[in-house]
């Protein structure tokens, strides 16, 4: 009998693949990384995106835990979706030749909500 490995999808809300241009900036950990440029704008896509996270198509690799401003940009709305997440995960995408970051919104305004449950189809 061949050996498998069983994933078990702990996610409490639909996550559905969605291109959306992102722009995000790495917050500084401490006072000393603020002199360090960590903090400019770098813009990327998503690969997919729920209520609770998105998961972001990077060059870099960031490290997980670490605090993320983003700016999600939906097609039809004029406003891009401003928020805060927190690096969950991070692995190497050896076709890509670039970093899937997977992250957990921190705080979420309740009509950008509604935005991404338009988008999920989630009710």
């Amino acid at each position: 009998m061949p050996e498998g490995e069983i994933r078990i999808d702990r996610r409490k809300h639909r996550r559905v693949a969605k291109v959306l241009r992102v722009a995000y900036m790495v917050m500084p950990k401490e006072e000393a990384e603020k002199d360090i440029l960590l903090i400019s704008k770098k813009y990327v896509e998503s690969a997919d995106i729920s209520v609770s996270g998105i998961q972001l198509i990077c060059d870099e690799q960031i490290e997980p835990d670490r605090i993320i401003r983003l700016d999600v940009y939906i097609d039809d709305e004029s406003e891009p979706i401003a928020t805060f997440a927190e690096v969950r995960w991070v692995r190497h995408d050896d076709k890509l030749k670039k970093y899937r970051t997977g992250l957990e919104f921190l705080v979420i305004k309740e009509d950008h909500i509604a935005i991404i449950r338009k988008i999920t189809g989630e009710q």
